[in-house]
């Protein structure tokens, strides 16, 4: 029993002392750590304007520890540092030497890496009708929490020439405006306004093509009866306002431009995202550079968008698609052919460019009428072989009818009166309308196409009640990236979303 309590008794004092030397090794690890964590996020600092190499090894010997013994590695990028110091000692044991164990490795490693992300951000708010209920209770809401956005995200001395937010307004269509448009090869039936209508496979991409036609949309109203066409109930928006503001950094600029958006129209969401995400996509390059020629966009921002994936591992690059609506889609417009373009059954003695017409110069054409008397004259109400003017009456084309009168105007105050067919058949032959559940699936499309490029999507119902927040939810990037607030609200998650920009942008 003697002999057996000695060996168990060394057995503890041998397992003791291991665990002695075990202790003193990870001691000797976690110091070692420590040190070489300070002195890596030391060295990394940005505003460190010592040598970073010279900084590790200041550190690790005012911890008394042999620079010459550590590995240390520097990477250095315009708006990027990333230092790297690893080590590999080892310690002799004191009571495992009994065993043949005469020393254990205290290893140590770290990497601080800090960069300033350059960001392109698109910001697409709903402009639509429902914006402006209520003396613009929730427009009034939108433009300062926008605009707080914006000075959040551009206010900081890391943020000179480092972030470039465009600006989307939406409602019906989304008005491109006449310069950033003229960059795209937009079909010309009109110049009237600058909106496009994409097909159901443009919503697959992000990109927008320079190159390949895309159709205008025309320009017209669906909805009014007037003659000519309210500006308000126009699909596509004409007012300064309404167009696409690109590429910016200038806060009182960007602020000045939300200031001045109003609300009107149908929600068109998926509109809003397509132009978002195309410029943020970068084929969009040779467009942003066109407009820095042109003086429209800063020089600072040329060879933007910058590609989803940088070569550089040092290069930090994000880009953010950010989308507000206060409800679900709804309508969106456009005149199908043969009335887009193209001679239309309306002749008018006067001149287009005086304003408005005169319902009594016009002369309703039937080319298929049996009788000579092809032209129905509504001054008169009858029928006649020549138009009201003669040889001077001009044949109006389709796009010239549609800006001088809703369509409704044309069918039931012109169509019906000169035929006596039905203005709504003949409405159905003129308008396509494209409807809600069509609209979701294209807003999934391109959000989904935008996520898979590399684009963190942001989305916020404001006071939806349920309406689109399904579309939303599955637009945003993910649980968290979806903010259903109400209007009070509002201000709060844009803050939140710019915090959460902010600190990505710096990475330690």
């Amino acid at each position: 029993m003697i002999v057996f309590t000695l060996f168990i008794l060394i057995c503890m004092l041998l397992a003791v002392g291991a665990a002695l030397d075990v202790v003193r090794t990870e001691f000797s690890r976690i110091k070692l750590q420590n040190v070489t964590d300070a002195a890596v996020l030391a060295a990394a600092d940005l505003d460190q304007t010592l040598d970073p190499r010279a900084v590790v090894e200041d550190y690790l010997r005012r911890a008394g520890i042999d620079p010459a013994k550590v590995e240390i590695s520097v990477k250095q990028g315009l708006d990027a540092r990333e230092v790297t110091a690893t080590s590999r000692f080892t310690l002799p044991t004191m009571f495992m030497d009994m065993v043949g164990i005469r020393s254990l490795v205290v290893p140590a490693g770290g990497t601080a890496r800090e960069s300033v992300s350059e960001l392109e951000i698109a910001l697409v708010l709903d402009n639509s009708g429902s914006m402006a209920q209520n003396s613009n209770y929730r427009m009034n809401l939108l433009k300062p929490a926008a605009k707080n956005f914006v000075e959040q995200v551009l206010t900081g001395e890391n943020s000179e020439g480092k972030v470039a937010i465009s600006i989307i307004p939406f409602a019906t269509q989304v008005t491109a405006g006449a310069d950033l448009l003229g960059l795209y090869n937009a079909s010309s039936e009109h110049g009237y306004s600058h909106c496009v209508t994409y097909e159901d496979a443009d919503f697959g991409s992000t990109a927008l093509s320079t190159t390949l036609q895309i159709a205008r949309t025309a320009h017209f109203d669906p909805s009014g009866k007037r003659k000519p066409p309210s500006s308000g109930d126009l699909v596509c928006q004409t007012t300064a306002n309404r167009a696409i503001t690109p590429w910016s950094d200038d806060i009182d600029f960007l602020k000045a431009r939300i200031d001045a958006m109003q609300g009107a129209g149908w929600t068109s969401i998926e509109l809003g995202a397509k132009w978002g995400a195309a410029l943020l996509d970068p084929t969009a390059r040779p467009v942003l550079s066109a407009l820095v020629d042109s003086g429209k966009v800063d020089e600072k921002f040329r060879g933007q968008p910058f590609d989803y994936h940088s070569d550089n591992e040092l290069v930090d690059r994000k880009k953010y698609l950010i989308i507000m609506s206060d409800g679900e889609n709804t309508n969106q417009y456009d005149i199908l052919p043969p009335f887009r373009d193209g001679a239309s059954t309306l002749f008018y003695d006067g001149s287009l460019s005086s304003g408005p017409i005169d319902y009594s110069g016009l002369s309703y054409y039937d080319a298929d009428r049996v009788s000579a008397e092809k032209y129905y004259r509504f001054s008169t109400g009858d029928w006649d072989v020549t138009p009201t003017g003669q040889s001077d009456a001009v044949q109006m084309t389709w796009p010239e009818v549609w800006n001088a009168m809703s369509v409704k105007y044309y069918t039931e105050t012109l169509f019906r009166r000169a035929t006596g067919q039905s203005s709504g058949t003949e409405y159905d032959r003129i308008v396509k309308r494209f409807y809600n559940t069509d609209k979701n699936v294209r807003t999934s499309m391109i959000c989904s196409a935008a996520k898979q490029a590399g684009v963190i999507v942001f989305t916020i119902g404001m006071d939806t009640y349920g309406q689109g927040d399904a579309t939303l939810d599955d637009c945003a990037s993910g649980e968290g990236y979806f903010y259903d607030v109400e209007s009070n609200d509002l201000d709060q998650a844009f803050t939140s979303i710019a915090r959460t920009i902010n600190q990505l942008r710096l990475t330690n």
